[in-house]
């Protein structure tokens, strides 16, 4: 058991990560935010080391993720208002566990489509990115988990 604690207290992104912009940490997932204009699109990444797949976390942390799985999708849906959410867990490129949670629009450019069917990405401008940031962050930090939630500036 203390070497399963010990596995749980180091906690790294991978390098697939490095592009995405910071919103909060949960208390399991780091959040993070895809540059990518055409959907508002997080990432809810466990803080847990080497762990590929949900089944490899501890059924507490099975149920966290959920638990913060349904906060991330709430808050798109309520700022946003999109047709409909994408969320999905794939990991072949990026083997950490990781959860895209996507807004999709009827008049997104993939609709109906994946995102990833749609070869033309778009950063945020300077603006947009600020904008959807102070948004997310602002959700993130005033729900279930604000004593435990951490964001950064």
């Amino acid at each position: 058991m203390q070497l399963r604690v010990l596995k749980y207290m180091a906690f790294e992104l991978h390098q697939n990560f490095s592009s995405k912009i910071f919103l909060a940490d949960l208390p399991l997932c780091r959040v993070l935010l895809e540059n990518e204009r055409h959907y508002p699109w997080i990432l809810l990444i466990p803080r847990r080391e080497n762990v590929s797949r949900i089944m490899e976390l501890s059924s507490q942390d099975q149920l966290q993720l959920l638990q913060e799985l349904d906060f991330a999708q709430n808050i798109l849906w309520n700022e946003f208002h999109p047709l409909q959410l994408n969320v999905a867990a794939i990991g072949n490129k990026t083997p950490q566990l990781h959860i895209h949670v996507i807004a999709r629009f009827k008049d997104d450019p993939s609709w109906p489509k994946t995102v990833w069917d749609h070869p033309t990405r778009e950063n945020y401008s300077t603006l947009q990115l600020n904008e959807i940031r102070e948004t997310l962050q602002r959700c993130l930090l005033k729900q279930p988990w604000s004593r435990n939630v951490k964001g950064r500036d």
